[in-house]
């Protein structure tokens, strides 16, 4: 939910500028927010700068930039995210053969302990928990849904920013970034022409 106007003096220690008003407010994760969350990252969007905060526990980032200085938005949807089915067939086959090496190797060197309760070697045991955490991992990264970032380019600079939230929440706040953008642009090229017609700006 993106707000219409806000009369907010200062975003998590951020003091605004004379005259600033924050117009939207973007949470990687939840989205669109209508005020400012205590924590976590966020993008703000102001009609005078684009700010980047970040508040994670000992982590703390503050990041500002003229909205002059805002050459562009993009958004990209279905980012993959964790290690590619290739990758992990890479790892299952090296882990395999490492574990065949290990277990050939160890299997007259290793004491006999055996778990009371499971009836197990412990060796076994062992190898058992990592193949079972190996498949959790597995499963994960294959349905783990792709994720979205967006970027913010200036003139020497880019912010980029992993999301979750809706892809609508991340398009609203990179047209409000640009609707400023333009705004300021217009502004700009509106004041000297007034100067040079003489007329006397307030």
């Amino acid at each position: 939910m993106q707000p219409a106007n806000s009369y907010l003096s200062r975003i998590r220690g951020v003091q605004l500028l004379p005259g600033e008003r924050a117009r939207a407010f973007l949470n990687p994760e939840s989205g669109l927010n209508a005020e400012p969350p205590p924590d976590g990252q966020l993008l703000v969007a102001t009609n005078r700068r684009f700010i980047n905060l970040l508040d994670g526990g000992e982590t703390q980032s503050r990041q500002m930039f003229a909205l002059a200085s805002v050459s562009g938005v993009s958004v990209r949807n279905d980012v993959g995210r964790g290690l590619s089915w290739q990758k992990w067939a890479s790892l299952v086959v090296g882990g395999a053969a490492v574990y065949l090496a290990l277990a050939y190797w160890l299997v007259d060197r290793l004491p006999l302990i055996v778990i009371p309760v499971v009836n197990l070697h412990a060796f076994a045991l062992a190898i058992m928990v990592l193949v079972v955490v190996a498949g959790w991992l597995f499963w994960r990264g294959l349905s783990h849904q792709a994720g979205r970032v967006i970027q913010v380019h200036g003139m020497n600079w880019t912010v980029e920013v992993n999301c979750t939230s809706d892809q609508e929440d991340l398009m609203s706040f990179a047209h409000t970034l640009i609707l400023m953008r333009s705004t300021v642009q217009t502004a700009e090229s509106i004041e000297p022409a007034k100067l040079e017609s003489g007329v006397n700006i307030q």
